[in-house]
């Protein structure tokens, strides 16, 4: 089976960190649509990441707080080192790109239809067009762990004709 591209040069390799809130999150601002109203509840948004996750426009996921902030390694190989846990879905990748951004960024697109998302708040990641398996691989519970490799974001060209199974919800948000 043929692969889509990824990357106009070499191999991917990056370092970035968790948001604030604890999350990770990828959007495809091609296709994202993520307005609610300007009083949007938590179940709400929860929902629509959902919705978006199962359509390729957004993936996202919660190591949560306890890793606010901790490093991010963004690659397309993975580590060879055991993660706790995984979550895994795809993205369909436009002519506008894929962008690491955070919660903030996605609660404002939630709640104004007019918001721009704040430039410096984003980091565009070298991905052509393309539809992409993402994977987070998380290896710590805390900063407590004390482990350098500590939560990574894997983006791999998926397999034309491969299909990936639909999210019931945001992955490891409880």
């Amino acid at each position: 089976m043929s692969r889509a591209p990824f990357m106009s040069q070499g191999k991917l390799e990056l370092h970035s960190s968790v948001d604030d809130d604890g999350f990770v999150a990828l959007v495809c601002p091609d296709t994202y649509s993520g307005y609610i109203s300007d009083d949007w509840t938590l179940e709400q948004i929860l929902a629509r990441f959902t919705e978006q996750m199962n359509a390729g426009a957004l993936f996202t996921a919660y190591p949560g707080p306890n890793l606010a902030n901790a490093s991010l390694r963004i690659s397309d190989t993975p580590s060879k080192v055991a993660a706790q846990r995984e979550a895994s879905g795809l993205v369909r990748v436009g002519s506008g790109g894929l962008w690491l951004t955070d919660y903030t960024q996605l609660t404002m697109a939630a709640q104004f239809s007019d918001e721009a998302p704040q430039v410096d708040r984003h980091v565009r990641l070298p991905a052509l067009p393309g539809i992409y398996r993402v994977t987070l691989r998380q290896f710590a519970s805390s900063y407590d762990d004390e482990l350098k490799l500590v939560v990574e974001l894997i983006i791999e060209p998926m397999e034309i004709g491969q299909s990936y199974p639909k999210l019931e919800a945001v992955p490891w948000f409880e």
